[in-house]
């Protein structure tokens, strides 16, 4: 159970940075301006700087961690099914549940979200 607990563990931690690395390049790419990883509400978020970028990019840039979170899914999936690595189930349910909430386009703000409504933000009424 060890194994589980230690392969989930590094299964989040390298598929959160991996995940957000992509979002930090695919936008200095496309010329945004990486201003660093930041750790709101409980979770870890890529701040960057999306000035005079087109709606096109903001759903680039958030297509670019989808495909991320999938990429691992699929890899560590195919080592426990495909190779038998037990190890491997934690990573499985790490990176499959990461990439259905990340994915979703029903979580406000969230790459689905970004994928589908282009980075417009919803209205705030505190101005």
């Amino acid at each position: 159970m060890l194994a589980l607990d230690i392969s989930v563990l590094i299964a989040a931690i390298v598929n959160a940075l991996a995940h957000e690395s992509a979002h930090g390049i695919v936008a200095r790419h496309l010329g945004g301006h990486w201003l660093g990883l930041r750790w709101r509400s409980g979770r870890l978020s890529t701040a960057i700087d999306m000035t005079g970028l087109n709606v096109k990019a903001h759903r680039q840039i958030a297509m670019a961690g989808v495909l991320v979170d999938l990429a691992m899914a699929l890899v560590s999936s195919l080592l426990w099914f495909r190779y038998g690595l037990s190890w491997a189930k934690g990573p499985v349910i790490w990176t499959s549940v990461s990439l259905l909430i990340n994915g979703c386009p029903l979580i406000p703000h969230s790459d689905g979200w970004q994928i589908v409504f282009g980075g417009r933000r919803l209205a705030n009424p505190k101005g």
